[in-house]
């Protein structure tokens, strides 16, 4: 395929030939430059890109103003695997002529080749803005992104790919990690900036009730509560969790403390239905659904599945049962029976959602964006949407909010994470921006995600992602499954044998672990992050001397890795009676210290060096650090964090 593209490109090259010193010298250089392409021609048909070179390179050097002969040049290096020509070759063909899609192609992917995402970003950008339907300036885009760490760009990069490629599990993949790569950025930034929010302890108690923890999610609920000014929902998202708790009254309670904040939260109206069908009322509860379901059928698919674990089996039945009578008898919408029944059915799969581009309106404008907040306060969130998404560039404020919540509520969560975009970009809105973002994202992610799980089931990529997420949640057994399963799939995969590696260490599982690292050191002995393995694992057996060698080769870590590096650096200095330098470099890893122990040990090294009151100081910081964290133990203690000090 590449091939018939190189010799179109070389039959496509005008040649308009001037010459001042007559025709007859004219109509020989015209002569002998088409023989040269004729020539390149032949030798590219054969794959003889060496060959072909050598005819391009005679012919820019008779006709240096050809924009396309340089292009085919740079081809012909850039197949050859001649870097530092073919850029150099691309960056003149773009010189003379700009707008030629070829050079700034694959001046990108020799970019992107060397790792250097930022230089290879502008041309595929560039690349992908004329011709916006090629699959390889989409793909390459993406990847130069998440090179980058910029996730959000990658996704709708990669979005773009999925509706080039639809059937491709990797690309689908490759989308749901972008997404996911981009909740766990905002997670961050939420966490570290904005720890005192009540959004943050909003996303914290969400988070929990996904997980099936609602003693931990009520109380993280109540922290967003107490702040004074919780964001909206806050108190129907509460009532939700206590309804999962069979705590009816209190739930109950928590909907009307929702209606009296003047938030119009639909999921107050919503929880307030589902507490009628609970207490032995479905025909209150049915004649509720209904209006809320006329107002906004999407609002009801996306957000009843929120109460499956809070009504039983018989209750939803007697619900559906009663919702066909009214359909029968006209009094209901025909597809209420079915709404219904899809949005309680536990073993249904997530929503499947359109990822196409969200620059474009989704429907028809019906109202203007002054009205779209009665028409959120209706109820009517995909209208709501309708009226604020022709002009997502342009608003700001809260009416970007606006689009952010009517999105989210109509089911739209691309445009809700576009919106989210915008919001994260003002100081003002950032933390509004970031919780937005992160549930949109979620959202997102699980369904490309199962959408490459309906394409490729079995692929060793999908057991690693779904190795990294056991791993995130600590549920290490299951973890070490999927990545075995990996493995036997495709024994010679780095990524997830280290990820095995990792998981057998976390384990106690430390000779296993190292067997499998060193297999992968003896392949690639400078990776940063098996060489950290094999230092933490020999830390572990007191083998310091063997360990050092192996930190000695971690200089190009992830910058999140780099705290436990110093942490391990810091043991093996002070094992060997390196004091001071063991103190510095504990001190360089103190931003992992949850419980206290890098403190302590900086302690009792200041104890052995004579400083006594830089002892107490590190032993009173730890002794605090270690209380804080039995304490968050006791409230959440199947929830810590995942240790992102190793790699």
């Amino acid at each position: 395929m590449r091939r018939r593209k190189l010799l179109a490109l070389a039959t496509a090259i005008p040649l308009t030939i001037l010459s001042a010193s007559g025709i007859t010298a004219a109509q020989d250089l015209d002569q002998t430059v088409r023989s040269l392409l004729a020539e390149a021609r032949v030798a590219q048909s054969r794959g003889d890109f060496s060959q072909a070179a050598g005819a391009y390179r005679k012919a820019v050097a008779l006709e240096p103003s050809v924009p396309e002969l340089w292009a085919n040049l740079g081809l012909m290096d850039h197949e050859l695997g001649i870097s530092t020509e073919a850029i150099q070759t691309f960056r003149q063909a773009i010189r003379l002529n700009p707008s030629l899609f070829a050079p700034q192609l694959f001046l990108g992917i020799e970019y992107l080749k060397s790792k250097n995402p930022e230089a290879a970003i502008p041309f595929l950008e560039k690349a992908e803005q004329l011709k916006p339907d090629d699959l390889q300036a989409a793909l390459n885009l993406a990847k130069a992104y998440t090179m980058a760490n910029q996730a959000d760009r990658a996704a709708d990069a990669y979005s773009i790919a999925s509706r080039l490629t639809p059937n491709d599990g990797n690309t689908w993949i490759n989308l749901g990690t972008a997404y996911l790569q981009e909740v766990e950025n905002d997670a961050r930034l939420m966490t570290s900036d904005y720890s005192h929010s009540a959004y943050v302890s909003l996303r914290a108690a969400e988070t929990l009730a996904e997980e099936g923890k609602p003693l931990q999610a009520a109380n993280a609920y109540q922290a967003a509560i107490a702040s004074g000014s919780p964001p909206p929902c806050t108190h129907a998202e509460f009532g939700i969790t206590l309804l999962r708790t069979r705590n009816v009254a209190e739930a109950r309670n928590q909907f009307e403390l929702e209606k009296k904040t003047g938030s119009r939260c639909g999921l107050a109206a919503l929880g307030s239905a589902v507490v009628q069908l609970v207490e032995g009322d479905p025909a209150g509860a049915l004649t509720k659904l209904i209006a809320i379901a006329m107002a906004d059928p999407g609002f009801v698919a996306s957000s009843l599945p929120l109460f499956r674990d809070a009504v039983s089996s018989d209750q939803v039945k007697s619900l559906i049962d009663l919702s066909r009578t009214r359909t029968n008898d006209r009094s209901a919408p025909l597809e209420i029976g079915s709404l219904l029944a899809k949005a309680f059915d536990a073993d249904d799969t997530p929503e499947q959602i359109e990822f196409s581009n969200v620059a474009r309106p989704s429907g028809q404008r019906t109202a203007a964006s002054a009205s779209a907040r009665s028409l959120y306060a209706a109820g009517r969130f995909a209208q709501c949407r309708d009226a604020l998404k022709p002009s997502l560039a342009t608003i700001g404020g809260d009416q970007l909010h606006l689009l952010a919540t009517c999105s989210f509520y109509a089911g739209d969560y691309r445009t809700a994470s576009a919106a989210a975009q915008r919001l994260k970009s003002s100081r003002a809105s950032r933390v509004q921006g970031l919780y937005w973002e992160c549930k949109s994202d979620q959202k997102l992610a699980i369904s490309a995600l199962t959408r490459a799980g309906e394409i490729d089931a079995n692929s060793p990529r999908m057991h690693v992602l779904l190795g990294d997420v056991f791993r995130q949640k600590r549920r290490w057994e299951d973890a070490e499954e999927q990545y075995t399963k990996a493995v036997s799939l495709d024994p010679k995969s780095h990524s997830a044998r280290l990820s095995l590696a990792i998981t057998l260490f976390t384990e106690l599982k430390t000779d296993e672990a190292l067997n499998i690292d060193r297999s992968l050191l003896a392949e690639e002995p400078n990776d940063p992050e098996a060489n950290l393995l094999a230092a933490e694992a020999l830390v572990q057996k007191n083998l310091y001397s063997e360990a050092e060698p192996y930190l000695s080769r971690c200089g190009n870590l992830k910058p999140e890795l780099m705290p436990r590096y110093h942490a391990l650096l810091g043991q093996v200095y002070a094992a060997t009676d390196r004091l001071p330098a063991a103190i510095s470099e504990y001190k360089e890893g103190l931003s992992t210290d949850e419980d206290g122990s890098i403190h302590y040990q900086i302690g009792r090294l200041y104890q052995r060096s004579g400083d006594k009151s830089a002892a107490e100081e590190a032993l009173r910081e730890s002794k605090r650090l270690r209380h804080q964290w039995d304490s968050r133990a006791r409230l959440t203690p199947d929830q810590m964090p995942t240790d992102t000090s190793r790699p």
